[in-house]
C-alpha cells in the first residue's frame, strides 16, 4: 500500500509541475457556483452537491451532436479557492453540451448509460482479461446561477491519442493496419455476460480508458436513439472476428457462413487479418472509415438523431454499408513494443463461465434443451420453470440477431453491387429458426413449400434443397410457437392431406382450435387471416363427417355451425349465416 501511495504521489507531483495549457481560463472567465449531479450505480439514483467551476465560452471541438468546452473544476477536497488552486492540472475538465436544444432528461439518461457501461467494464475486469479497462466517470454540471441554468456533461481530461475502436453500427477501427483486440472482445463479452440482453459498443477513448459508449438492448428499450437493438448487435457480429482475448475469456464464436469467414484469416495466436473497404486509404497509408462521423480534436461522435423506433434510429444513423476489397488489417493488441504476458491468459478461469450465455447457436440450443429436460423432471419447480423461460428468451434473442443478418444479406447491404447474398441469408435464417424464432421457422417453411410470405419475398432455395417434408417440419414448429399463419397452414394441410402429409383430422382440429384461441373477430376486419366463420365451418364439417382419426360428433358439429353463423352475421354476411344455420339443423337432425 505504501509503495502504491509513493508511486501515486510521484505521478501527481510530476503532473503538478507540468505547464498548464488551460491556465488562461483562470483569469479570463469568472468563478461560478454549480450543482454537480452524479449517479450511484448501486442505488440507481442521482445525488447532488455544490462545486465551483470556470468554463470557456468558446468550444474547442465538436461532434455531430455535442460541442466541447475547456473548463476547470475545483476539487471538494481543497478547502480554499486560491488562485493557485485553479492553476492545478487536476482541475482541468471537458464540459460537453448539446448543440441543439435537448430535453433535460437526456443529459441524465446519458450519464446513466455511461455508468451502466462502467459496470460491465468492471465485470469484464473480473473475468481476468490480459488488459484491464475502465470507463470514464461522467457527471452533470448545472450552472444554477445563470438564468437558463444550462447543463453540461463533465469528464476529467485524459491525455493521449483519442481513438474510436468500434461504433454502434459495425465499424471497426484500424491504424496502420492494426486493430485492437481488447475493445472488440469487451463488446462481445457484454453480450454473453448479460445473457444476450445487452451489448456495449461505440468503444472510444485513450488507450483502455473509454468514454461515450452506447448500449444496445435486445428490445431497443432505453439508452437513447443510438440503441439499435438486435439490429445493432447483428452489425457488430458481422464485422467482429473472435481474437485471442475472446478465446482467453472463453467467449463462443458467432456463426458465420464460409463466404463471411473468407473475409477473415486467423493466424498465429489469435492475430486476425480481415478484408474490408470500410476503411479507405487517404494516400499516405493511413485508413479512414467511410461513414457519417465527425472527427475532431476531442474525439468522434456518431451522427445519430433522436428517434423513438429502431427503424428510425437506423435511418437516422445512416448505418454504413460494409463492403469488401483487398485491404488487409491485422487485429492485434500490442501496445508499443510490449509483448503479451502469456501467464495472464489463464486468469479468466477464475471467472464463472456458467454465468454467461454463448453466441454460438449449437451451444445455445443445447443449453435450452438441457433446461427443458430439467423442467420435465421438475414440472412443479417455479425456479426451474423461470430458468426455462429465460433460456427460451435468450435463444430467441440470438435468433432475432441471425434473422436481422438474414435480412441484411437479402438486401445486399454488405456487397459492392448491392446484390443479394442468398446463401448467407438462408444460412442465418436457418440459424434463427434453430433458435426457435417463429418468424424464421415460418419463412423457411414457406420457402420449402413455395408459399407466398411477406418476409424475404424474393429469396429462393436451390432446387435440390427444396423439401416439402422440411417445409412442413418448420411450419409445424412455427405453429407450435404461436405463429398464426402457420397454425392455419398446418391445420389445412392435415385436413386436406396436402404438402406430402397424411390426413389427420385430429391434428387438424387441434391446430384450428389453437388458431381460434389466438384470433378474435376483430382480426377478420384486418383481412390478414382466415375468417373465424370459415374456420368454424371447417371444424363443423370434420365433426359432422368424422374419420381420419376424428370421431363423428353431430351435436358438436351443430354447435360449431351455429357459432360460425353468428360470426358470419357479425361480419355482415347474412346469406352465408343462413347457410350455416341450415347446416346446423341438418347436423342435429342426423344425431
Amino acid at each position: 500500500a505504501n509503495k502504491k501511495w509513493h508511486l501515486f504521489s510521484a505521478a501527481a507531483t510530476d503532473i503538478a509541475h507540468k505547464p498548464d495549457d488551460w491556465s488562461y481560463i483562470c483569469d479570463k472567465f469568472p468563478t461560478e457556483k454549480a450543482v454537480r449531479w452524479r449517479y450511484d450505480l448501486n442505488k440507481r439514483e442521482f445525488f447532488s452537491d455544490e462545486v465551483f467551476v470556470k468554463i470557456d465560452n468558446t468550444p474547442f471541438a465538436n461532434g455531430a451532436m455535442r460541442e466541447c468546452f475547456r473548463a476547470k473544476k475545483l476539487s471538494n477536497f481543497i478547502g480554499t479557492h486560491d488562485k493557485e488552486d485553479w492553476h492545478l492540472p487536476f482541475a482541468n475538465v471537458v464540459a460537453k453540451r448539446y448543440m441543439k436544444e435537448t430535453d433535460r432528461q437526456t443529459y441524465f439518461d446519458d450519464v446513466q448509460l455511461q455508468m451502466d457501461a462502467k459496470y460491465w467494464a468492471e465485470e469484464f475486469n473480473k473475468a481476468g482479461p490480459p488488459k484491464k479497462i475502465d470507463i470514464m466517470q461522467m457527471m452533470i454540471i448545472e450552472l444554477s446561477e445563470r438564468e437558463d441554468k444550462p447543463l453540461y456533461h463533465v469528464e476529467t481530461v485524459i491525455e493521449g491519442k483519442y481513438v474510436k475502436y468500434n461504433s454502434n453500427s459495425g465499424y471497426v477501427e484500424s491504424h496502420d493496419h492494426i486493430c485492437r483486440n481488447t475493445p472488440q472482445a469487451f463488446s462481445h463479452f457484454t453480450f454473453e455476460a448479460s445473457g444476450h440482453k445487452c451489448m456495449v459498443v461505440d468503444i472510444q477513448g485513450v488507450g483502455d480508458i473509454y468514454t461515450d459508449p452506447q448500449i444496445h438492448t435486445y428490445d431497443g428499450a432505453g439508452y437513447g436513439s443510438g440503441n439499435l437493438a438486435t439490429q445493432g448487435m447483428s452489425l457488430f457480429f458481422n464485422t467482429h472476428r473472435c481474437n485471442v482475448v475472446c478465446e482467453t475469456l472463453r467467449l463462443s464464436k458467432f456463426d458465420l457462413t464460409k463466404k463471411e469467414k473468407k473475409r477473415t484469416l486467423t493466424i498465429g495466436d489469435g492475430v486476425t487479418c480481415f478484408r474490408s473497404d470500410s476503411f479507405s486509404s487517404d494516400g499516405d497509408g493511413a485508413f479512414s472509415y467511410e461513414s457519417d462521423l465527425v472527427f475532431n480534436d476531442s474525439g468522434i461522435e456518431d451522427s445519430v438523431g433522436r428517434g423513438s423506433l429502431v427503424a428510425q434510429r437506423m435511418a437516422a444513423a445512416g448505418v454504413p454499408k460494409i463492403r469488401l476489397r483487398s485491404s488487409t488489417l491485422e487485429i492485434d493488441d500490442h501496445n508499443g513494443d510490449q509483448p503479451w504476458d502469456t501467464s495472464e491468459l489463464n486468469r479468466s478461469l477464475r471467472y464463472n463461465v456458467n454465468n454467461r450465455r454463448p453466441s454460438c447457436v449449437d451451444m445455445a440450443t443445447k443449453s435450452r434443451e438441457k433446461t427443458a429436460e430439467e423442467v420435465a423432471c421438475s414440472p412443479l419447480s417455479e425456479e426451474v420453470q423461470a430458468a426455462a423461460s429465460e433460456e427460451v428468451e435468450r435463444a430467441t434473442i440470438l435468433g432475432q440477431i441471425h434473422f436481422d443478418l438474414a435480412v441484411y444479406h437479402y438486401m445486399g447491404r454488405f456487397e459492392d453491387d448491392r446484390a443479394q447474398d442468398g446463401v448467407s441469408s438462408v444460412f442465418h435464417l436457418e440459424k434463427a429458426a434453430l433458435c426457435g424464432l417463429s418468424t424464421a421457422e415460418f419463412t423457411l417453411g414457406c420457402l420449402h413449400l413455395n408459399i407466398y410470405h411477406d418476409e424475404l419475398k424474393e429469396l429462393q432455395l436451390n432446387a435440390n434443397e427444396v423439401s416439402e417434408t422440411k417445409g412442413m417440419s418448420w411450419m409445424e414448429k412455427a405453429a407450435k410457437h404461436g405463429n398464426i399463419t402457420a397454425l392455419i397452414t398446418v391445420a389445412q394441410a392435415y385436413k386436406d392431406g396436402s404438402y406430402s402429409v397424411e390426413r389427420k383430422w385430429g391434428k387438424a382440429q387441434k391446430y384450428y382450435l389453437a388458431y381460434l384461441d389466438r384470433t378474435t373477430s376483430s382480426t377478420d376486419d384486418m383481412g390478414m387471416f382466415e375468417p373465424r366463420h370459415q374456420v368454424l365451418s371447417k371444424l363443423a364439417e370434420m365433426c359432422c363427417t368424422g374419420g381420419y382419426g376424428l370421431e363423428r360428433d353431430a351435436n358438436r358439429a351443430g354447435e360449431l355451425y351455429t357459432e360460425a353463423a353468428d360470426c358470419a352475421m357479425a361480419a355482415m354476411n347474412g346469406r352465408l349465416a343462413n347457410k350455416f344455420y341450415m347446416l346446423a339443423e341438418e347436423a342435429w337432425s342426423s344425431e
